[in-house]
């Protein structure tokens, strides 16, 4: 069976309120106990406990897995205590799940684990498997949300670059990275801090003590994870005080094993915004995310929309970038210098592009070397007011050549939980052409049947075709073009594959109305 781990999970008390993924019983096909083991082999584990992250909160995750073989799979979850135990009881699995449907695995819902639960997940199935994490946190003062979600991967690199790192930034901005190894013997990390157009001189973080191997770097066991944040809450490591009140670019670099890193960004006050993406693998090349053409697959300066890009150049040389924006107001660049081992940025809203408000569309970066991108979304409360509301996502650039003619998403939804005037659960689905050119293409949607919204679990494919020029995003809760064939169901839960005749980037974003906070999840579409 394939396995693959999934970064640690915090599970708070079961909310009432509807979370990202709405709970779901966890008791469906339970297996029976098995005598504690300890986990073996190579593992995905992302830390995703911050409890601290947003004060007067609670945290949740659900998992969702998407069958990515030919044939129906049995797709099970098992979870275990930081030291690698099976707990028998929180065992979940799911039969039959039909080719390229999905089903849902909501630790809040899990009867087999306690409140306060942290531990490893771990997906198995008789068929490749996509998967997704979801996490939710919920303020206990006014119950507003803030949401984000992670790709899962199996495998990681021996250097890993990060285009954001914030540090207590005014007092306000940070992030929290969590480094997990993936190999089959101890890593040794190193972590090169670098700040934006080289103000400061790099900082190098290999540990110390009991924290740091013989040879230097932080010691992460196999199957194990360290995280990093600002502070030492919930036993994180706190990053070297000389990058307080920092914005930065960070590599994490091992000769010893394999690693992978996740990242989640935040606000220490005030807003809900949450938004999390994954490290780039820069080495080995055979497997490096980075780009000379690296495809940001939205672009928006819309009714307060806005996107931001940041650049990463782990190189020992400058590069130039040049960033040409594409949509339905016209074509806009902007050229950019990024310094050795360096990092650099470009909002909608700057000077640099003239992009006007109004501007839907997408985006592709050349680069001299290979960098690393990432996209940030959010939310003015109006066109230009530079006061931003909850909405925070993040997701990652994907290299052209990268770019390929199926995209699987676990994670789609349609008007799931409305109610009165409130759509409920939406998603909305951006294609990009990887050469800005015309693309045929064709979905096709499961539904997922042990969903348990209302009127939601009938058996439904749907399929729509669909010719795409440059890029195009369907909106599942639009009645045309929704991606859900030429009549939509009233409701629908499930996953989504989509099949060009070109090479293609996509991405999806989930989000509900009906909770306070920051609403928005925004992740990759598999490209496998």
């Amino acid at each position: 069976m394939e396995r693959r781990f999934l970064r640690r999970m915090a599970l708070g008390l079961v909310l009432g309120a509807l979370t990202i993924i709405p709970a779901v019983s966890a008791s469906a096909g339970s297996m029976p106990g098995r005598e504690p083991e300890t986990v073996r082999g190579r593992g995905f584990d992302h830390v995703a406990v911050l409890p601290a992250l947003l004060p007067n909160s609670k945290e949740n995750t659900s998992t969702i897995a998407q069958n990515n073989g030919t044939a129906p799979a049995t797709i099970v979850m098992d979870i275990y205590t930081p030291a690698g135990v099976l707990i028998p009881s929180a065992t979940v699995a799911y039969s039959n799940v039909p080719p390229g449907g999905t089903r849902v695995f909501a630790q809040a819902a899990n009867s087999g684990l306690t409140p306060g639960f942290r531990g490893v997940g771990v997906i198995s199935s008789d068929q490749p498997i996509n998967a997704l994490l979801v996490r939710d946190i919920e303020s206990n003062v006014n119950f507003a949300k803030s949401y984000s979600i992670h790709n899962a991967y199996a495998t990681g690199g021996t250097k890993v670059t990060l285009p954001y790192v914030a540090n207590a930034l005014n007092g306000l901005y940070n992030t929290r990275f969590a480094v997990a190894n993936t190999g089959t013997t101890e890593a040794c990390v190193t972590i090169t801090y670098v700040f934006p157009g080289s103000s400061a001189a790099p900082v190098v973080d290999a540990g110390s003590g009991s924290l740091a191997c013989s040879g230097g770097g932080y010691r992460i066991p196999v199957g194990g994870q360290i995280s990093f944040a600002p502070t030492a809450v919930d036993g994180a490591i706190p990053m070297p005080a000389s990058t307080a009140n920092s914005l930065m670019a960070a590599t994490l670099q091992t000769s010893s094993s394999t690693i992978t890193v996740a990242v989640d960004a935040y606000l220490s006050g005030g807003l809900r915004k949450l938004a999390s993406y994954d490290g780039f693998i820069v080495e080995p090349a055979s497997a490096s995310d980075l780009g000379t053409q690296i495809s940001m697959p939205l672009a928006i300066k819309l009714d307060g929309f806005y996107t931001q890009y940041l650049l990463s150049n782990p190189n020992p040389t400058a590069t130039t970038a040049t960033i040409t924006y594409v949509g339905n107001t016209g074509t806009y660049t902007v050229n950019l210098n990024i310094p050795a081992n360096g990092t650099a940025s470009h909002s909608v809203y700057e000077a640099a592009g003239g992009i006007p408000e109004g501007f839907v569309g997408a985006a592709t970066i050349t680069a001299s070397q290979p960098i690393a991108a990432v996209l940030f979304r959010s939310k003015m409360t109006a066109p230009g007011s530079f006061v931003d509301e909850d909405l925070y996502t993040a997701v990652n650039g994907i290299p052209v050549n990268k770019a390929t003619t199926t995209a699987k998403l676990p994670l789609i939804f349609r008007r799931a939980y409305q109610t009165g005037s409130f759509s409920g659960y939406n998603t909305w689905v951006s294609v990009s052409v990887a050469d800005g050119g015309t693309a045929n293409v064709t979905i096709t949607a499961i539904n997922d049947t042990s969903n348990t919204a209302p009127g939601c679990n009938a058996p439904g494919t749907y399929t729509t075709t669909k010719t795409i020029n440059g890029s195009f995003i369907f909106y599942q809760n639009a009645n045309v073009d929704s991606g859900l064939g030429a009549s939509p169901p009233s409701c629908f839960w499930g996953g989504m594959t989509i099949t060009s005749d070109r090479p293609i980037v996509v991405i999806a974003n989930a989000t509900n109305d009906l909770n306070l906070g920051d609403n928005d999840g925004l992740y990759n579409a598999f490209s496998n």
